[in-house]
C-alpha cells in the first residue's frame, strides 16, 4: 500500500506528519489522501507519546486542492445518486477537516509553497498555520473558477479568520494572495523563511501540549457580527459589490451558493456550518455548469495542452518583425515580452514575422487579433486576448513545421496553440454570434477536424472568451440541449451532427 503521509514522531511528542503522494507533482486530495489522514487521526487520538501533530509536505508546494477528477466524478455521481448518498460522499472531507481542528491534541499546519482550495481548507483547520515567505507561496480558494465553492469548511473559517468582506473577496474572486497578505487577514499566524518553518511549527506545537481546543481563541471573528443576515436580494447586492455582474450572477450558480453558505453558516457551530456548506455544494453538483466547466477549464485543457505543445526539439531561434500598426497592439506587447532574439525587417509585409528555427529555415505568419481582419496569408495566426482562464494562439493553414514553431512561441505568450481546421479563423466566427450559431459553427468545424479535436474546440472558445465558461463551450452546450436544437439546424449543421454523432456520444454520454 502506498505511503501518502509520512511521520516522525520526536522525543517530546510533536509528530512531524509530511504528506508526500507519489507519482505526483502536487499533492492533491484524493480517496487515497482521505484514508491516510482518517489513520493518521486515528494513530493521533490513541497514542499517547503523541502530544501535537505539524502538518507539512514533502514537495515544494503544500496541497492544490482537491483532485479535480474526483470532483468530476462527483459531478457524474449527481445524475444517479440521491442527495442522501451525496451529502456522505462529498461531505466526507469536511467531516475530517471538523475532527482534525476539535482534536485534543494540537495540529499546527506548516505551509510550504500553493496551498489552494483544498489544501488551504486543510490549514484553516489546524489550530495555528505558519507559512514560508518565499514569493511562490501563493494562498487561495479558486474554486468558484471552475462553478464550485470550497466544500471542507472554506466558506466558514475564512469568515470566522479574516472578517466578512476579506472573505468575500476571496471566495467570490479565486484569486491567490501572498503570505504577507494572509498573514495581514489574520489566515496565518505569521511567515518566515522556508529554513526556519518546521523549527517554527515544532516551537508552536510544543507550547500547546496540554491545552483543549479553544474556538474563541482561534477565531478572531467568531461571534460574524459583520455578516448580515440571509435575504436573497441581500446575497446579490454582496456578490455585485465584490465585483460579480448581474449577467454572470444569474449565469453562474457558484456565486449565489457561495454567499448563501456565508450567510446561512454564519453564527452556527462550525460542524452545523460546513453542513451548510455541503447543501450548497451539493447544489452546485446537481447543477451542469460546475460539470462542465470542471471538464473543458480543468480537464481537457490539461489534455489540449500536452497534446497541442510543440514536439521535443522544437526551438526558435530569432524571431523577425515587418512593420506593426495600432492594430497590431496585443502583439506589439506580447512580443515586447519575449525572450528571443528579434530585429525588425522591412522587407517583410505589413504585419507578418518570421520565425527563425535552429536548422535556419523561416516560416512567415501574418499576424491578426480577434477584431480585425484575416489576411489573406498562406500562414496566420490570430492571439486571443488574456481572460480569466488563458488565452488561445489560433493557428491558421501551414504545414507541420509551421504549426510546430508557433506551437513553441504560444506558450511564451501565455496561449494555448489550436490549429483551426480550414482556411478561416473559428474564433472570429463564434466571437459575437449567439450560443445557437456557436453550435452551428462548432459542429461544422469538428467534423471537419475529426473527431479526436472535438473537446479542443470547447476548451480553445472558453480560453479565448468567445464562448461564456458556463456553458463549457459550444459542442458542450449543443450536446447539453440536441433535442432541442438540432432539429433546428440547416442542412450543413444537420450533416455534421450525423457524422460527428458518434464522437459526441462518446466524449459526453
Amino acid at each position: 500500500m502506498e505511503t501518502l503521509i509520512r511521520t516522525q514522531l520526536e522525543p517530546d511528542g510533536v509528530l512531524v506528519a509530511t504528506i508526500d503522494m507519489p507519482d505526483r507533482t502536487m499533492n492533491v486530495f484524493s480517496a487515497g489522501l482521505m484514508d491516510a489522514l482518517d489513520a493518521l487521526m486515528d494513530r493521533v487520538d490513541a497514542d499517547a507519546q503523541v502530544r501535537s501533530v505539524v502538518l507539512t509536505s514533502g514537495k515544494p508546494t503544500f496541497l492544490a486542492g482537491a483532485d479535480l477528477v474526483m470532483v468530476r466524478g462527483y459531478t457524474e455521481s449527481a445524475k444517479t445518486s440521491t442527495h442522501a448518498q451525496m451529502f456522505a460522499k462529498c461531505g466526507r472531507l469536511g467531516r475530517q477537516f471538523v475532527r482534525l481542528e476539535q482534536s485534543a491534541k494540537p495540529w499546527v499546519a506548516a505551509v510550504n509553497g500553493i496551498a489552494l482550495g483544498g489544501g488551504l481548507e486543510l490549514a484553516l483547520a489546524c489550530r495555528v498555520r505558519i507559512v514560508t515567505d518565499e514569493p511562490r507561496t501563493q494562498i487561495g480558494v479558486p474554486e468558484v473558477r471552475w462553478g464550485l465553492l470550497p466544500g471542507a469548511g472554506g466558506t466558514q473559517r475564512l469568515p470566522r479568520l479574516a472578517g466578512f468582506e476579506p472573505a468575500m473577496d476571496m471566495l467570490l474572486g479565486g484569486r491567490s494572495i501572498a503570505p504577507a497578505d494572509a498573514v495581514r487577514l489574520g489566515v496565518f499566524a505569521r511567515s518566515v523563511p522556508a529554513a526556519q518553518l518546521l523549527d517554527e511549527a515544532r516551537a508552536e506545537a510544543r507550547a500547546m501540549h496540554g491545552k483543549p481546543y479553544d474556538e474563541k481563541a482561534k477565531f478572531a471573528n467568531l461571534a460574524q457580527a459583520d455578516v448580515p443576515p440571509f435575504t436573497e436580494e441581500g446575497a446579490r447586492a454582496i456578490a455585485l459589490r465584490h465585483g460579480v455582474s448581474e449577467a454572470d450572477f444569474d449565469l453562474y450558480p457558484a456565486y449565489s451558493a457561495i454567499v448563501d453558505s456565508v450567510l446561512k453558516g454564519a453564527r452556527l457551530p462550525l460542524a452545523e456550518a460546513t453542513d451548510v456548506e455541503m447543501t450548497q455544494f451539493l447544489r452546485l453538483m446537481f447543477s451542469p455548469v460546475a460539470g462542465h466547466m470542471v471538464r473543458t477549464l480543468f480537464l481537457e485543457r490539461l489534455r489540449a495542452e500536452r497534446e497541442l505543445a510543440a514536439p521535443k526539439g522544437t526551438a526558435i531561434e530569432r524571431i523577425a518583425v515587418g512593420p506593426l500598426g495600432a492594430s497590431h497592439k496585443p502583439w506589439i506587447d506580447a512580443l515586447a515580452k519575449l525572450k528571443v532574439a528579434q530585429a525588425p525587417d522591412a522587407d517583410l509585409p505589413e504585419g507578418t514575422i518570421e520565425l527563425v528555427d535552429a536548422q535556419g529555415s523561416g516560416h512567415r505568419v501574418a499576424l491578426a487579433v480577434l477584431d480585425s481582419a484575416l489576411p489573406q496569408a498562406p500562414v496566420v495566426a490570430v492571439l486571443a486576448p488574456t481572460g480569466p482562464y488563458g488565452r488561445v494562439l489560433e493557428i491558421i493553414g501551414g504545414d507541420d513545421s509551421a504549426t510546430a514553431l508557433l506551437s513553441a512561441l504560444a506558450p511564451r505568450l501565455g496561449a494555448l496553440p489550436w490549429r483551426t481546421p480550414g482556411p478561416a479563423s473559428v474564433l472570429q466566427r463564434l466571437r459575437g454570434a449567439s450560443l445557437e450559431e456557436q453550435a452551428r459553427t462548432a459542429v461544422k468545424c469538428a467534423a471537419m477536424a475529426g473527431a479526436g479535436d472535438i473537446a479542443f474546440i470547447d476548451v480553445a472558445a472558453c480560453l479565448a472568451g468567445v464562448t461564456p465558461a458556463w456553458t463549457g463551450g459550444p459542442l458542450t452546450w449543443l450536446w447539453a440541449g440536441r433535442e432541442k436544437l438540432v432539429p433546428a439546424f440547416d442542412a450543413g449543421s444537420r450533416d455534421a451532427w450525423n457524422r460527428l454523432q458518434p464522437a459526441l456520444h462518446r466524449a459526453f454520454a
